[in-house]
């Protein structure tokens, strides 16, 4: 849908109110990347939860960086907290990638000339430019939910920047000094640096459902060490650490290591990056995986592979089977939960031990 022509300067300081979570953070890369190339002369300030701000500095995309904790209180609190800093940061455009009512009313609030997004969750009178939601964009991959805001700010700005050619890219290019203390961590946790790891994240902040069961994690390790010759490295959030311990205790065959304490979302990235393999449940790590550039595969049950999987030419999928799947609950209805335990480690070894033999440069 082609855009009314708009009649002012183009905006110098535009503030991107970025999504909340790390998975959405990495599919909503391309649409941030290509936001720069069409304002380049822009003052372009992110504004995002607090535990993001490490992995938006490494794209280089923003200027600067605006966040905030859950702490600070509710939406009410938060949006007169939020409203007082846009109205120092002086904008006059706002970007809203995150689907929420609570952003558009905060920049509304602070008076920002200029609101963009969707027109969802009853904010569609708080925005003064509203991308065209059509089927097809519903349909798609949340990379392209993303992308089409700012295709749409190109045609109302007659900017005629907006391209990309083939696949959008998740990826972020690490810097020298992230993969040299990932080496350091790999180091120091006991690890031969001379052998090939796979890394493990059995971890799920956000969903109980999506956890693959802990004792398949710990046969699956097992399987990987004594047939593929490989090191296992669990991987996950500092609160996971003690989830991970009681894998590595169920254990058969070798030794693991459990960085979950011991690494940040920097510093998994950096490990991520020098593994073979990345086998995760359907959560952010899988994410951060795409965002590495090394291989993935990832573990669905509850969920799907469909608008918010992992985006990109290294990623695979196996998919838990069950009646009452997909249901997308958080926590499991029935006892047993088919749709995890009915994928037996002996699967997921086989399809993983695939993809690192088969594919080592895709």
């Amino acid at each position: 849908m082609r855009a009314a022509r708009y009649e002012g300067s183009t905006p110098s300081r535009i503030v991107v109110r970025g999504v909340n979570w790390v998975g959405d953070t990495i599919m909503c890369l391309p649409a941030a990347r290509s936001l720069r190339r069409l304002f380049p002369a822009a003052h372009i300030v992110f504004w995002v939860p607090a535990n993001l701000e490490p992995l938006l500095r490494l794209t280089k995309v923003p200027d600067e960086i605006m966040t905030f904790k859950e702490s600070e209180g509710g939406p009410f609190r938060r949006t007169f907290l939020m409203k007082d800093r846009l109205q120092k940061g002086h904008f006059d455009m706002a970007v809203l990638f995150q689907n929420a009512f609570e952003c558009a009313f905060t920049a509304w609030m602070a008076g920002i000339k200029l609101r963009v997004g969707y027109p969802t969750d009853l904010r569609g009178a708080l925005l003064n430019i509203k991308a065209p939601l059509i089927p097809s964009i519903l349909s798609g991959h949340q990379v392209f939910y993303y992308l089409e805001i700012v295709k749409y700010l190109d045609s109302y700005f007659r900017l005629g920047r907006f391209q990309y050619f083939g696949k959008p890219d998740c990826s972020i290019k690490l810097r020298a000094k992230e993969v040299d203390l990932a080496r350091k961590i790999i180091l120091e946790s006991g690890a031969d640096p001379k052998t090939p790891f796979v890394c493990l994240c059995p971890g799920s902040v956000n969903s109980d459902a999506k956890r693959w069961p802990r004792e398949h994690y710990a046969v699956l390790a097992d399987i990987l060490i004594e047939q593929g010759d490989l090191q296992i490295i669990f991987l996950g959030a500092t609160q996971e650490a003690d989830l991970i311990d009681s894998i590595i205790g169920e254990m058969k065959k070798g030794t693991a290591f459990n960085l979950a304490a011991k690494s940040n979302i920097v510093s998994s990235l950096g490990i991520m990056s020098l593994s073979s393999l990345v086998i995760s449940n359907d959560t952010g790590s899988a994410h951060l995986a795409v965002a590495a550039g090394v291989k993935c595969l990832t573990i669905f049950g509850p969920t799907t592979a469909g608008a918010t999987a992992p985006f990109g030419n290294r990623t695979f999928i196996i998919q838990g089977k069950a009646e009452c799947a997909p249901c997308n609950d958080h926590s499991c209805r029935l006892q047993g939960h088919p749709c995890m335990r009915g994928l037996s480690p002996e699967l997921v070894a086989r399809k993983a031990l695939e993809i690192v033999a088969l594919h080592p440069s895709v």
